[in-house]
């Protein structure tokens, strides 16, 4: 036990010595696949929502306008969380505010097209 514990141990300081590649996972490659998957849900969430729209413009039904806009703001949502992790705390979010108020404003006017 105490020999594998001893190499592990002269690998970890021999990697971290000569700056070679380690076998641990460095932080940054964490915090890339944290943005990476904040990216595909976003892309995700956009393209619930082109199809949602195209289904209301089909359809008519209210059921697809507030699924479509509940997900541009969820899109909106993964943008501001997006630029948080880019740009830290001092982003200037108030576009994205302005753009889920706009939304907002417009699932009220949300209406069933053929009754």
């Amino acid at each position: 036990m105490f020999l594998f514990l001893g190499i592990y141990l002269y690998l970890i300081t021999y990697l971290k010595l000569n700056k070679l590649p380690s076998l641990l996972i460095s932080k940054n490659i964490i915090e890339e696949v944290k943005y990476q998957a904040l990216y595909k849900k976003q892309a995700n969430v956009r393209f619930a929502a082109k199809r949602d729209s195209i289904n209301y413009e089909k359809f008519g039904s209210k059921i697809f306008c507030n699924s479509s806009l509940h997900s541009w703001i969820e899109s909106v949502n993964h943008s501001k969380q997006i630029e948080l992790y880019i740009s830290g705390k001092d982003t200037d979010l108030s576009k994205s505010d302005n753009a889920i108020k706009e939304y907002e404003n417009e699932k009220l006017k949300c209406k069933d097209l053929n009754p």
